[in-house]
């Protein structure tokens, strides 16, 4: 659906700050437009004031969640230089990185106590596992505390337990020591207020509550800098975040009530979901009523440990999933974005189950996970990028695409790399010799067999840390209670990783690249699709933190806990507000009947609406 870009009231009133130099707030509901209003209130800036700007060497930064949207943004803003467009972590930790001696005072003064009194408080005296950890954890944190020293320099790595004796922090104390630091530092605020006359936040409800107030800080005072934060409440789906984010003392909020995405019917069931914002439709999508409907499945009661399903119940359950297709009409429409609790799912149904485990187990951290998701990760990154076109290339017989492709991302094939003498045929032999081996690797190898061949022929630029992964002793056995195994878990999940086939990598990309109709309901967070299929399975989901079932029918499932509560409603909303015109969802119910008719006495869901399987 076409963004309207015409200023809505929110619009004029983010402007009117920008140019009294106020600090504010937009609250902004799904479909609002937050992101157009984010950067058409950049571009104001621009136009007011690039020229002193630039002069004074100062710049505009937008603090962007994930490194996805960064590149969104910045290829909106033009790539200009002028603005500094980062996740949170790079921003803060380019801020700090060069404040050496800071950043040891903030770890000796704050943050390890802080990790140590977190430490005592979980030893609750006894032998119990919990509190025979906290002691081994209070007593390595002294050991670390103690000699941590001047050298070596602090740094960043993606580890999931900071090591203070060798300077190495981990993604989360990157966030601690930056926030310490900026809000306990008038002179670090200075500066950064001056560098950086405007601050805005985007998603800012899946921010931290202390960098908010580091950011506050900095803009405390009247007239520049100043900090404007865009998100909402409704959408804060992730754990310790700051959800009700405000600006400094004299910010102004602003609510931003329009839905320029989801036709009337959609919008209806939204406003269902949430009291503190009712959004209104923006304009052409007034015009489209659209339809919701949801179908109550009956659940099959599991049979497999932990109260899972069996082989044979999952088949049953995705019998359910076609037979609802079918009754919607739905098996032949195009596009349909179907939405899954959890990517496990997806991982099932479209064959990588081993690489998703790999990558959500025990020898993954948050980040690595992340990275996974996001298809960046530095061991899936060469097939990714490049190595899997090659395959294909080579299995369509495609010498054009094939030597395309080696041009692209391989060293030897560069026009000034090592065989640039060498002639047209020859080159083009190289290539389809090259193709036909890695089709085969593909087929029959590992990818450690995948990557070493691409290291021996130059096809690849393999990373520094890739290629010690590679040549380094496998490591033996995993001690789960060791925080040096803990710390250099990465290494397992690279072993593990090096002995897998490729064809659930294949299964994977194809996955990333959107080729299959699926989606999780987190990874679909700000996405949009004019058809939207929404599968709720508490029970294949296997989640803890989320209950559909409790909190869309408590009368049948049983009560939620708050965070449940909180949680699952607004995954719903964030899931829900996907859909441009039409929405169905599925939800599997021990006892379908009695949930559908609780779905419409709560007033969630017309009579009309409610079907069942």
């Amino acid at each position: 659906m076409k963004k309207v870009l015409k200023p809505t009231e929110a619009d004029k009133k983010i402007a009117g700050c920008i140019d009294n130099e106020t600090s504010f707030s937009v609250v902004a509901g799904a479909g609002s437009g937050k992101t157009t209003s984010l950067v058409e209130a950049l571009k104001k800036i621009k136009a007011k004031r690039a020229k002193e700007m630039r002069k004074n060497g100062q710049r505009i930064v937008c603090i962007i969640y994930t490194n996805r949207a960064v590149d969104v943004i910045s290829k909106r803003l033009g790539f200009d230089e002028l603005f500094h467009v980062s996740t949170l972590h790079g921003f803060l930790w380019d801020e700090i990185a060069r404040f050496q001696d800071a950043i040891r005072e903030a770890l000796r003064e704050f943050v390890i106590p802080q990790h140590m009194e977190n430490a005592r408080s979980n030893d609750k005296g006894g032998q119990s596992q919990t509190a025979k950890k906290a002691r081994l954890k209070l007593a390595r944190l002294e050991q670390e505390l103690e000699a941590l020293g001047e050298s070596p320099p602090v740094k960043y790595e993606e580890t999931v337990i900071s090591d203070y004796s060798k300077c190495i922090l981990n993604h989360d104390d990157v966030i601690d020591v930056a926030a310490y630091l900026i809000s306990n530092r008038p002179i670090l605020q200075k500066g950064l207020g001056f560098k950086y006359p405007y601050i805005f936040v985007d998603e800012a409800q899946d921010t931290f509550p202390h960098v908010v107030e580091a950011l506050n800080a900095v803009c405390a005072k009247a007239g520049l800098p100043i900090v404007g934060y865009f998100g909402d409440p409704m959408q804060q789906i992730y754990d310790k975040r700051v959800e009700n984010f405000a600006g400094p003392q004299g910010s102004i909020e602003i609510s931003k009530e329009e839905n320029f995405r989801c036709s009337t019917s959609v919008i209806d069931l939204l406003n269902r979901f949430r009291v503190d914002l009712k959004q209104v439709p923006g304009d052409e999508n007034a015009r489209i009523e659209g339809s919701v409907f949801i179908t109550v499945a009956q659940a099959p009661d599991p049979e497999g440990p932990r109260k899972t399903y069996t082989a044979e119940q999952l088949d049953e359950v995705a019998a359910k999933f076609s037979e609802a297709l079918a009754a919607w009409e739905w098996k032949d429409v195009s596009p349909v974005k179907q939405l899954f609790l959890a990517r496990r799912m997806i991982a099932r149904r479209l064959g990588f189950v081993t690489l998703h485990k790999l990558f959500t187990g025990d020898f993954s951290s948050s980040r690595s996970q992340s990275d996974y998701e996001e298809g960046s990760h530095y061991l899936l990154k060469p097939f990714i990028d490049g190595l899997f076109d090659l395959v294909q290339a080579s299995r369509s017989n495609n010498v054009k695409k094939t030597i395309e492709t080696l041009r692209r991302v391989s060293p030897a094939f560069d026009d000034d790399g090592q065989n640039k003498a060498k002639s047209l045929k020859e080159m083009l032999d190289r290539a389809s010799q090259h193709g036909s081996e890695l089709d085969e690797l593909w087929e029959n190898g590992s990818m450690r067999d995948i990557l070493k061949y691409c290291e021996a022929h130059g096809l690849y630029p393999l990373s520094e840390r890739l290629v010690y992964q590679l040549n380094r002793e496998q490591r033996g056995e995993f001690d789960r209670d060791s925080d040096e195994h803990q710390r250099d878990k990465g290494d397992w999940l690279a072993d593990e990783f090096f002995i897998l086939k490729a064809a659930e990598l294949e299964n994977y990309i194809e996955f990333l690249d959107e080729n299959s109709p699926f989606s999780t309901q987190h990874g679909s967070k700000g996405e949009e699709y004019k058809n939207v299929l929404v599968m709720i399975d508490d029970i294949e989901a296997a989640w803890n933190a989320y209950s559909f079932s409790k909190v869309l029918t408590p009368g049948v499932a049983g009560n939620p806990t708050d965070r449940q509560m909180d949680f699952t409603r607004k995954l719903a909303y964030v899931c829900f507000s996907r859909a441009e015109e039409n929405l169905r969802i599925l939800l599997f119910s021990k006892d379908a009947r009695a949930a559908g008719h609780e779905l419409i006495d709560q007033g969630l869901f017309d009579e009309g609406q409610v079907s069942y399987l």
